[in-house]
């Protein structure tokens, strides 16, 4: 099992066993359990719990109602779970979802775990010793490369040995991938997981709006993972998916790199040791406030001359559409903070960008971090209001 230093964004995260905090808010998945996730076992399952199309309730509150502790009272803040990224996600899915043989394909692969399958592979068996591209077609990869580049060049912690790789939805087509994944990391036997490759591939050979796997629902997730105990590389893996959805909506010139910066930037946190800043709090609020950490390295990378130097117009406008997937789920323990918390922090990143880079300094990954605790009582006040 994978343990908390795996930060993963996808809208059906919560139905991981990890202890994770998605990177992309969930309380506003497309499609989401209505029952708790069930721990995986030593064989597949018959099928998983229902999807539902989100309902008024974030679907993550249902999931995780257990915890019954909110990281904050949800009537001092404002919170949405509308973003046009969510009508293109539920579009796709829409489609899908329209005829009763597609239905079927679709649920034959998400009851095998389709939705899982490529985060896992692509954290368990895939290194930059084989050439990565990033797109469906590839399209990604060059924006990619740079990213990286200068991220890494941009700040001081140690961070050659971070590995990037790519998370493609067309690997559930190959039977040898999924069996080793279903096997060496799932724990499925062999039998089973023979089974459900054959399934998997023969459905998205025979699916129409799947595409071999080039879907959105498959891929639409980023990680940053740290977990030297187990021999794993350090690494940071893009979705296809995520960086498809936020092209379609018009968002490709920005999203690798703000999306990629904010996986950087718990690399930072695993380096530096500052998950545990807060000490004894509850998961919800302990992942918010590295979750709006991100979000403020992020932005100040994005934003300053030395870095991205990005617009911080058209950087602003993407977070916007970032932010409003609509973290609302206060329970959740990958809460990540409200849309407006999440601006507020972005928007001490650019402040921050803005107040240095005219002496032409970037701030160390430490004296950042040092504003940002100083002003973390700002960023997480309540936001509603009054009349």
């Amino acid at each position: 099992m994978l343990r908390r230093s795996l930060t993963l964004g996808s809208f059906l995260a919560a139905t991981l066993v990890v202890v994770a905090c998605q990177d992309v808010a969930t309380s506003s998945a497309p499609l989401a359990p209505t029952a708790p996730a069930r721990a995986l076992t030593t064989d597949l399952p018959a099928s998983r719990p229902a999807l539902t199309l989100p309902a008024s309730t974030p679907a993550v509150d249902r999931l995780f109602s257990e915890f019954g502790t909110r990281a904050i009272n949800p009537g001092d803040y404002v919170c949405s779970d509308e973003s046009p990224i969510i009508d293109f996600v539920n579009n796709e899915l829409s489609l899908t979802l329209s005829t009763t043989a597609e239905r079927n394909r679709f649920f034959a692969l998400y009851n095998r775990y389709a939705d899982l399958l490529p985060t896992y592979e692509a954290l368990f068996f895939q290194t930059t010793d084989t050439p990565q591209t990033f797109g469906y077609q590839g399209e990604f990869t060059q924006v990619m490369r740079k990213t990286e580049r200068d991220v890494k060049n941009f700040w001081d912690i140690p961070s050659a040995q971070i590995q990037v790789v790519a998370m493609h939805g067309t690997m559930l087509r190959d039977t040898a991938r999924t069996y080793a994944t279903y096997t060496q990391v799932f724990g499925f036997s062999p039998a089973s997981s023979r089974a459900a490759a054959r399934v998997l591939r023969d459905s998205l050979a025979a699916s129409t709006t799947m595409h071999g796997g080039n879907y959105s629902f498959w891929t639409f997730n980023s990680v940053s993972f740290r977990d030297r105990e187990d021999g794993i590389p350090d690494k940071i893996v893009m979705g296809d998916g995520i960086l498809e959805g936020y092209a379609a909506i018009g968002y490709a010139d920005v999203a690798p790199q703000a999306i990629f910066a904010h996986e950087f930037a718990h690399q930072i946190q695993y380096e530096n040791e500052y998950f545990d800043d807060l000490g004894n709090v509850t998961a919800p609020e302990q992942t918010r406030y590295t979750e709006l950490m991100a979000d403020a390295m992020s932005a100040y990378f994005l934003t300053h001359a030395r870095g991205e130097a990005l617009n911080r117009k058209r950087v602003e406008e993407f977070l916007n559409v970032f932010y409003q997937i609509g973290d609302c789920a206060f329970t959740n323990p990958g809460h990540h903070g409200t849309p407006n918390q999440r601006m507020k922090a972005a928007q001490f990143g650019f402040k921050v960008a803005d107040d240095f880079q005219k002496q032409g300094h970037i701030l160390t990954s430490a004296e950042f971090h040092d504003l940002f605790l100083a002003n973390y009582p700002t960023l997480i006040a309540p936001d509603v209001t009054t009349p």
